[in-house]
């Protein structure tokens, strides 16, 4: 009997662990919608898709392969605390308490406005095959896929996004759209 009570505090214990870390150890989605996966690989299986402002707890010390962090988060879908990896940049490090729901929502207007650079910003591509979408959304139709070391021009940003265009197809029609920031790396202009 006291062996069952045990088992049950600790688990009970464990079930709260994730709401008693301190801020420290919690991060906030800041995409739009942002995808959980099995593995800390692109292509990996999707756990879940959580959406903007869903609070993540850590559990690596930092970051894995530079890109990824491991959290647990509690699954709405499935009703229990999950735990898989996500990629760095569509999180930040919660260091203070929440925001209220209008202050997030403020935010969210603000983030989702488009930079339009004044010079196109070449950009590389990093990873093996990344793709284009036609909006700034993992969930967002794939138009294209480069591959590793191609260069493009972004022509703006919006969110963690780089708006580029395509090179034009045979009937000359140049068609935009968009790739994730963790997908490329900005290679500095050499004026001056």
């Amino acid at each position: 009997m006291k062996k069952t009570i045990l088992i049950l505090i600790l688990m009970f214990l464990l079930f709260l662990s994730p709401f008693l870390m301190s801020q420290e150890n919690k991060l906030k989605v800041t995409a739009v919608t942002a995808d959980i996966h099995i593995n800390p690989e692109g292509d990996s299986p999707v756990i879940e898709t959580v959406e903007k402002g869903t609070i993540l707890t850590l559990l690596s010390k930092g970051k894995i392969r530079e890109t990824w962090y491991y959290v647990s988060f509690y699954s709405k879908e499935n009703f229990v605390t999950m735990s898989g990896f996500i990629y760095a940049s569509l999180v930040k490090e919660m260091l203070a308490v929440p925001k209220d729901t209008k202050e997030v929502e403020q935010e969210a207007e603000e983030e989702t406005e488009e930079v339009v650079y004044e010079d196109p910003k070449k950009i590389q591509v990093i990873i093996e095959q990344a793709n284009i979408r036609a909006d700034p959304d993992f969930k967002s139709e794939i138009i294209h896929q480069v591959q590793i070391g191609i260069t493009l021009l972004a022509a703006g940003k919006k969110m963690e996004w780089y708006r580029v265009d395509l090179p034009p197809d045979e009937d000359g029609i140049i068609i935009s759209g968009y790739i994730h920031q963790s997908f490329v790396k900005e290679i500095p202009d050499k004026k001056g």
